[in-house]
């Protein structure tokens, strides 16, 4: 009998450590949903909200950039003398990328025109300017989402009355939190200090 019940409680034993296994599984998977969910600085470009369509037709938030640095601009595809200016800035600065952030940095270029740069236009833009789709991002929103992140960027614009804009050449360069760690103003300005600065973001991330 004695023999009987000490070989029952051998296989309850093992039984006994299963809810404390168990919370310890649900505590790991709760900090894990806790680091994802780590809230931006107060800085943070991402804390917008703002939802935007990109050159595929997908609807992201402004967040989906966060976790790389990225370099913004903001334009429009009709434009024929400043933008294309930004542009090749952009594509200048991809090109000479440290070898270690080649597949770290991201581009994004958004629309003041909700109405002309439609998805389908953005991605012939990209394509004309053979802008690589794994790393650059086009996006248009509407009105009042363009006019708070032309805000936030401090970047001045204005309708020409001809169906184009009046607009500041500026390129901002974001940190993996999307905080603005340096600005690059004028269509002839060098890229070279841009260039700099992200080697330092992305060294610093390592």
């Amino acid at each position: 009998m004695r023999r009987r019940k000490f070989l029952f409680a051998l296989v309850l034993a093992p039984l006994a450590f299963l809810p404390a296994l168990s919370r310890a599984h649900d505590h790991a998977h709760h900090d894990a949903q806790l680091d994802e969910a780590k809230p931006l600085p107060g800085r943070s470009l991402y804390n917008l909200g703002s939802r935007w369509t990109n050159q595929d037709g997908a609807n992201v938030a402004l967040a989906s950039l966060r976790g790389e640095p990225v370099v913004v601009a903001m334009g429009y595809t009709t434009c024929k003398d400043i933008c294309p200016a930004i542009v090749a800035n952009m594509t200048w600065i991809e090109k000479h990328l440290p070898a270690q952030a080649v597949e770290r940095v991201r581009f994004a270029f958004f629309s003041f025109d909700p109405v002309a740069d439609t998805p389908e236009r953005l991605k012939l833009y990209a394509q004309a300017h053979g802008l690589d789709p794994d790393r650059w991002t086009l996006l248009t929103g509407d009105a009042d989402t363009v006019r708070d992140l032309a805000a936030t960027l401090n970047v001045s614009y204005r309708p020409d009355g001809q169906g184009g804009f009046d607009h500041a050449a500026v390129i901002s360069l974001l940190d993996a939190e999307g905080n603005v760690a340096f600005q690059q103003r004028g269509a002839q300005a060098s890229s070279q200090e841009l260039l700099t600065k992200l080697g330092g973001l992305v060294q610093g991330a390592d």
